[in-house]
């Protein structure tokens, strides 16, 4: 956490910004990724539970010594509980949904001073004042704690510096957060080191820390560094002003919940001071207390108003968590108390009564959370609610014929949504049911690490996206599931269409064939049978070795052609010398200039066949429409497979789904290959080709 916190009063670059506030994905990591934040945090919630415990049991003994005028006020405890379950509950949503947002951080560390104030407080009132000397360090926790409140001022400070973003407004209120922090810290040593006395009731008690010695200078530090750490809270709402009054639209709505908090803090820092230095404990107490209450809850909707976090899941955790610690304060008072009244007058009967009341509230913390947070679910957001529980319900137990995406419109209500999954070896989306799909841009897409599982199209008029996107992720496992699926529909479509494109091809070559006798050798012959014919009748011998000679001409020519054709469907030299030879003669025949490597190495027919034509078809299309100096042939053969790689450095630009690229495509895929076509106007185009050659 150090880390990120130094970083971020700097420059921070533009990824880090669009890695804490883009939203546009649900982006579910597993479990381990998040691990470390939910550890922290469970952390924090056991010392907070530990000092709220442990401040109703030395609440508890000052009234048994008859000190009930150093117990705290009711009021000020529930000050003190608000304050502490509202940082925190904002605090944990935030650090284990963005853990790199230093905010969430900044309000679990708070919640922490606060708790642990708390149980210290009361430590240093009974060990120090109550019953001198009866607990260990209590003068010294008395002076530790008296200016903690600069701590708060400082957090709170940071918070509105670096609300929204996570990132200060420019380096120069960066500056500013900082300074606030660093005379934050020189005013607390100031105080902990001064040996003026402190306020009631702990005036009497001497500092065992303070050093007499530079007292007068500690005193003058710390009176200068409370001013200009308030001064430096001052600037931090006068930075979350200016932020405000520079955004627009969105931006502005989505700051609007934390400037509205922010704006009675320079009174609430005056009424702070004011009576502070009047030594009147309960309006300090909620002064200060008010604005640590209503912060947390305000940036929180503000960082969640648009798509980081939904602000009714935000509202039902806080009151979620504060009803629950309320639950578990009441199992054990209420157990402390019973279990005391029964073993009264026994030997170790606090310590026993303080065991059961644990065990008893520990025991409930589970199932009172997952009924409270259910009956606030569904209060906050009932469609949110129902749409979860319907996913929910076809997970646990799915029925036979219904697709996910079935229940993901029933769930959401939305009937026009639709689910495309993306096929990773090929690049694509497609439909569950195999076909090329093309998402809106507006889509919710859900991610397993980095990688997208399914994007859902959906109708803003009907669902959120933020219900949208929490029915996405709890379904995360079956659209995975359900994308596998689809791969291999998308496997089976594209036989299919491979299958009526090759017999359209066929087709459409049997008729070229035809059109090429008809047009061309026939109409040779038969032009010569009717130079021969009318030859023989006229009877005349010059006439008739004349044509004889004009036959032999156009036999031969007709031979030429029925050669060509012939070639063009399987050429002798690929029959008689291999690919290597087919090569080196097209590489001759070819009008532009062709470098071949290839070995001598000869393959099953059908493999060079299909190496033969698609090679052929990529070498034709570069020349045709590529306009390249020179085009490259490698084939080479590794382990049984035979690579196939046509290169050109044209003008680039091919597109993988025209008709020459699908026929090259289609005529390896046939042959049992895969051809990835890769193209760029700075580079050229390449096409590549793995066959198995069964070497």
């Amino acid at each position: 956490m150090g880390a990120d916190t130094g970083s971020i009063f700097g420059a921070s670059p533009e990824a880090r910004a669009r890695a804490i506030c883009d939203a546009s994905t649900v982006d579910v990591q597993p479990l381990a990724v998040r691990r470390w934040p939910i550890v922290v945090c469970a952390a924090v919630w056991v010392i907070v539970v530990a000092s709220i415990i442990a401040a109703v049991l030395l609440e508890r003994r000052l009234h048994e010594v008859g000190r009930g005028d150093l117990a705290l006020p009711a009021v000020v405890i529930g000050v003190y509980v608000a304050a502490i379950m509202s940082s925190g509950a904002v605090g944990t949503a935030l650090a284990v949904r963005r853990a790199v947002h230093p905010v969430g951080w900044s309000f679990v560390a708070l919640a922490t001073f606060l708790a642990a104030g708390l149980s210290l407080d009361l430590y240093a009132r009974y060990g120090a004042v109550a019953r001198p000397g009866s607990l260990p360090g209590a003068d010294a926790t008395a002076h530790f704690l008296d200016p903690i409140f600069l701590a708060f001022f400082a957090s709170v400070a940071v918070v509105l510096h670096l609300t929204p973003t996570g990132r200060p407004l420019s380096p120069r209120w960066g500056r500013a957060a900082r300074a606030t922090v660093a005379t934050a810290g020189l005013a607390y040593v100031g105080g902990v080191l001064s040996d003026r006395p402190i306020d009631p009731p702990f005036s009497e008690i001497e500092n065992p820390l303070a050093v007499s010695a530079l007292g007068d200078l500690f005193v003058v530090v710390r009176e200068i560094g409370s001013m200009l750490t308030a001064v430096g809270l001052l600037v931090g709402a006068a930075s979350l002003v200016v932020r405000f009054r520079r955004s627009t639209g969105a931006d502005r709505q989505q700051l609007l919940w934390l400037v509205l908090a922010a704006a009675p803090l320079p009174l609430f820092v005056v009424i702070a001071f004011a009576f502070r230095n009047a030594n009147n404990e309960v309006p300090l107490l909620l002064a200060t207390g008010g604005w640590i209450v209503l912060v947390p809850v305000a940036t929180g909707l503000s960082i969640g108003r648009y798509h980081l976090f939904d602000v009714d899941r935000i509202l039902s955790r806080t009151f979620t968590y504060t009803l629950l610690s309320a639950v578990v304060v009441v199992i054990y008072a209420s157990v402390v108390v019973l279990t005391g009244e029964a073993l009264s007058g026994r030997a170790g009967s606090s310590t026993i009564a303080a065991v059961l009341g644990t065990f008893a509230a520990m025991s409930m913390v589970a199932p009172a959370r997952r009924a409270i947070q259910s009956a606030l679910d569904r209060r906050f957001n009932r469609r949110r609610f129902d749409a979860l529980g319907v996913v929910g319900q076809h997970l646990r137990s799915p029925a036979a014929g219904r697709t996910i995406d079935d229940v993901l419109r029933q769930a959401l209500g939305d009937p026009t949504l639709r689910v495309a999954y993306w096929v990773e070896d090929r690049s694509q989306w497609v439909s569950s049911d195999g076909w090329t799909a093309r998402p809106a841009p507006e889509t919710v897409e859900v991610r397993r690490g980095l990688v997208p599982v399914a994007r859902l199209s959906f109708d803003e008029s009907r669902v959120t996206r933020q219900i949208t996107e929490a029915v996405a992720a709890l379904a995360l496992a079956e659209l995975d599931n359900a994308r596998l699926r689809a791969a291999i529909s998308f496997q089976l479509v594209e036989v299919h269409e491979s299958r009526a494109r090759i017999a359209t091809a066929q087709m459409a070559e049997r008729r070229r064939i035809e059109r090429n006798l008809h047009d061309g050798a026939q109409q040779r012959l038969l032009a010569l049978g009717f130079e021969l014919k009318a030859a023989q009748l006229n009877g005349d011998p010059k006439r008739l070795e004349a044509a004889v000679a004009i036959g032999l001409e156009q036999a031969h020519a007709a031979l030429n052609e029925l050669r060509d054709l012939a070639n063009g469907l399987h050429p002798s030299v690929l029959s008689d010398g291999g690919l290597a030879a087919a090569l080196d003669d097209l590489a001759g025949r070819t009008p532009g200039l062709l470098m071949v490597r290839c070995s001598e190495e000869r393959f099953p027919p059908d493999v060079e066949a299909a190496a033969w034509f698609v090679i052929c078809e990529a070498v034709s299309n570069a020349f045709k429409h590529a306009a390249p100096s020179m085009v490259t042939v490698e084939v080479d053969e590794d382990e049984g497979w035979l690579t196939v790689e046509v290169r050109d450095d044209g003008s680039g630009g091919a597109n993988p789904a025209g008709t020459g690229l699908q026929g090259i495509r289609d005529r390896g895929e046939a042959a049992g290959g895969c051809l990835k076509v890769e193209s760029s106007p700075s580079a050229g185009t390449t096409v590549r080709l793995r066959l198995p050659c069964g070497q």
